[in-house]
């Protein structure tokens, strides 16, 4: 008898070692995709996009619209064989507009890994024109290992034209060149000083826009409708070579509707757009919008 009772305390114990070892192994499994989840918090899923072993998840903050103008955008990529998403991915991209009698481009970034997670990618794109029933755009994803093109796949993400108060624009320079500027930051302007980041291009044909260095982007904010009051202690921005941004610091003093004024200077500090501020022009010709 009291062998029997040890040999059924021996498989007890057994069973339950066992138990506790798959239910371990079930949390271990659940651990990694809870991360993945935890990361995309914040974020707006507004496209899935699906090549053969692999899954591109595409999102975006606020509403998850694209729109004119500068669009942060964010990656993460599956392989649909190991259920694993990729943390090593060499990712690229192209955006193009597709009309009835041509195409073109627009300006975009390379796609980086965040470094503060473990499977985000981030890039943006400034479109330059909305798309509508006839025209519209094409984003091909790329994932690449080595030489070798693992997965290609592209989708036609509406774009539409962004409303409220003017954060993108584009014009024509002193030296005939065609430009394109969008603001970055601040996205929730607050009161007192904030961080400033503009991202300037210029066309240099249809297919190819790239990154303006060296150049300089004078600020002067003003509130209309307070008899164009102004603000001290503003820094005007220039090329972070880090980024291939522009950054500055911008003093809004109070609540309320503000115009951010801008004077654009060559690497030689000739003036490109706009003008100061006088008695007579109370506003620049390239301007930003603000209102909190």
């Amino acid at each position: 008898m009291k062998s029997t009772i040890l040999h059924l305390k021996f498989l007890f114990t057994i069973v339950l070692f066992f138990t506790i070892f798959m239910v371990s192994c079930d949390k271990k499994e659940d651990v990694k995709p809870a991360i993945q989840e935890t990361e995309v918090v914040g974020l707006q899923r507004i496209d899935t996009l699906n090549n053969g072993n692999y899954t591109f998840y595409i999102y975006k903050k606020d509403t998850g619209k694209l729109v004119v103008g500068y669009n942060e955008v964010y990656i993460q990529l599956k392989n649909n064989s190991t259920g694993n998403f990729v943390e090593d991915a060499n990712l690229s991209w192209k955006p193009l507009m597709h009309m009835t009698s041509t195409s073109h481009a627009c300006p975009y970034s390379i796609i980086s890994k965040m470094t503060d997670t473990k499977t985000f990618y981030k890039g943006y794109i400034l479109f330059i024109m909305a798309s509508d029933n006839t025209d519209y755009w094409e984003i091909t994803y790329n994932y690449t290992s080595g030489t070798d093109t693992l997965s290609r796949v592209s989708n036609r993400p509406p774009v539409m034209n962004a409303t409220g108060r003017i954060h993108y624009k584009s014009f024509t320079g002193s030296d005939d060149g065609f430009y394109f500027l969008a603001l970055v930051n601040p996205e929730k302007p607050k009161t007192g000083i904030n961080d400033i980041t503009v991202c300037l291009f210029k066309k240099i044909d249809r297919y190819t826009f790239i990154p303006v260095a060296n150049y300089t982007i004078d600020i002067d904010p003003r509130m209309p409708e307070m008899d164009n009051y102004t603000s001290t202690d503003n820094v005007n921005l220039n090329y972070d070579a880090s980024t291939g941004l522009y950054k500055g610091k911008l003093n809004l003093t109070m609540t309320g509707y503000w115009k951010v004024n801008m004077i654009i200077r060559d690497a030689d500090s000739t003036i490109l757009k706009g003008e100061s501020i006088t008695g007579t022009t109370t506003a620049s010709s390239i301007y930003f919008e603000l209102e909190f």
